[in-house]
């Protein structure tokens, strides 16, 4: 299911529920009482019911889930640091590694499972990354003293670029990395 249709799904729900409550508002100005009791009853259960079919709707393309069960066919180490990202499929553990990483072109595998350890040597750095089309296809946080695992299967072939969704200081902005899917 696209998005254009869950947002309009969730408007045209959004127009139903400030519906009933403009009722219940009109309503309640009358003298005479109104026995609302069956009617609320039924938005409740409306309700509800939107809101679970909502879940079901969109809980199975929670990035969680996708590809847990496959074992990736390339492990991709990622060190985010003031002001760029290092890929590389060997760890980055030091200095070192990271200035080496730096810079490079991975190719990775179209159609297949890839899998990037994410982390950091600084400070909190969003990783996204952006398919050819500019479109942001995956993130993950990375954090100084831990690996964030992000597994994603490239369907588009092309330049991917891997970009710094959380701010980290001045040059935040320029800090990226690119990769291609061939």
């Amino acid at each position: 299911m696209s998005q254009g249709t869950i947002l309009m799904l969730f408007l045209i729900g959004a127009f139903i529920i400030a519906a009933v409550f403009w009722w219940f508002w009109q309503s309640s100005k009358t003298a005479a009482p109104v026995s609302a009791e069956p009617l609320r009853r039924w938005v409740f259960v409306g309700l509800v019911g939107f809101v679970g079919i909502f879940t079901a709707l969109t809980l199975s393309r929670m990035p969680y889930f996708l590809y847990a069960s496959e074992t990736p066919a390339r492990v991709i180490h990622v060190v985010g640091r003031q002001f760029a990202f290092a890929l590389s499929e060997r760890p980055i553990e030091t200095d070192g590694d990271y200035a080496a990483a730096l810079g490079q072109t991975l190719v990775l595998p179209l159609g297949q499972v890839v899998e990037f350890r994410v982390t950091s040597f600084d400070v909190n750095h969003g990783f996204a990354l952006y398919a050819p089309n500019g479109r942001i296809v995956a993130q993950v946080q990375a954090m100084p003293g831990y690996i964030n695992r992000l597994r994603w299967r490239f369907d588009q072939p092309g330049e991917y670029i891997a970009q710094c969704l959380e701010y980290c200081g001045a040059a935040h902005a320029g800090m990226q990395a690119r990769f291609v899917v061939e």
